[in-house]
């Protein structure tokens, strides 16, 4: 079964049909290799949307430019294409065509139009970026094997309003982001609204489950109380009604101890509304409260 974060991949691959767009994804994609030098250039994913997208793309684009396709079959995991080129002529018209400059990797915006931005990330996120299920958790990376490209992508996601952070792990630089809704918004700026709208359902169904847990956690509370203090006024009634009687406390009080021995868990809003004439739930606490005292007196004495 595909994971989120391949689902998520072949959407945006699924988004992108126009020249311009197409010319943006690829731009991005070779810019992020993971290998790029005049020599060799790999590109590998496990998104079948991306590698078909790819190869149709570059045929387009630049068609001298002709990679070797290698599929790995991979067991419990999903499969891997390897796209490879080592054609020095094509790899240099390639280069040639993306205006890329192998010292820094320093991008050319001028090559697109304005709204091409959100296809040439497209194309950095698909090729080597990974969004977890948020049904799990909330995290959005992208692997650079170049920091000036790293810090491009910083800027260009912050002028969208969306904050990411960086980070280094081994000789790669790493921008990340935790936060659902800036991951929704880098996945909408993507072209992954489905994803995007995924993401603020499990925010939103996490939010529910939370709030019903507090509110289960909360009412056993309340529960454990009331049992509790049932307990404890049985306890002084029983004390009383073992030293002096029942019939020696005012009719008032007698009403309220016989009650809560016939219920000695139920709420004293429960107790109030079974005497006769009913009183509130205040009028009940009192009465009890006067029982423990009278109790609490009882046992000074016997000590």
């Amino acid at each position: 079964m595909a994971s989120f974060s391949n689902q998520t991949k072949t959407e945006i691959c699924g988004s992108i049909h126009a020249k311009d767009q197409q010319f943006a994804f690829l731009y991005g994609a070779l810019l992020s290799a993971r290998q790029l030098s005049t020599e060799r250039i790999v590109i590998q994913t496990e998104c079948e949307a991306f590698a078909d997208l790819f190869q149709d793309v570059l045929r387009k684009i630049c068609p001298t430019a002709l990679f070797d396709t290698e599929y790995r079959s991979r067991e419990k995991r999903l499969p891997l294409w390897v796209f490879t080129l080592t054609d020095k002529i094509a790899i240099s018209s390639l280069l040639r065509v993306f205006h890329i400059t192998l010292s820094d990797r320093s991008t050319d915006f001028s090559l697109m139009k304005e709204s091409g931005f959100p296809f040439f990330a497209a194309g950095i996120f698909v090729t080597n970026g990974s969004v977890s299920d948020p049904s799990k958790d909330y995290h959005m990376e992208i692997v650079f094997p170049d920091e000036k490209l790293c810090a491009t992508m910083q800027l260009l996601l912050a002028d969208k309003g969306i904050a990411a952070k960086t980070t280094t792990r081994k000789n790669d630089h790493i921008l990340y982001l935790k936060q659902n809704e800036q991951i929704s918004d880098a996945l909408t700026f993507f072209g992954a609204q489905n994803a995007a709208l995924e993401l603020v359902e499990a925010q939103i169904y996490k939010s529910f489950r939370s709030q019903t847990n507090r509110r289960t956690n909360c009412d056993l509370a309340n529960i454990e109380k009331t049992v509790a203090a049932g307990e404890q006024q049985t306890a002084d009634i029983l004390l009383i009604a073992d030293r002096i009687g029942l019939d020696a406390l005012p009719e008032n009080l007698q009403a309220v101890a016989k009650i809560r021995l016939d219920a000695p868990e139920a709420t004293l809003r429960d107790l109030g509304a079974m005497l006769t004439p009913p009183i509130s739930r205040s009028g009940v606490h009192h009465r009890l409260q006067k029982l423990a005292e009278i109790a609490e007196e009882l046992r000074k004495q016997s000590s």
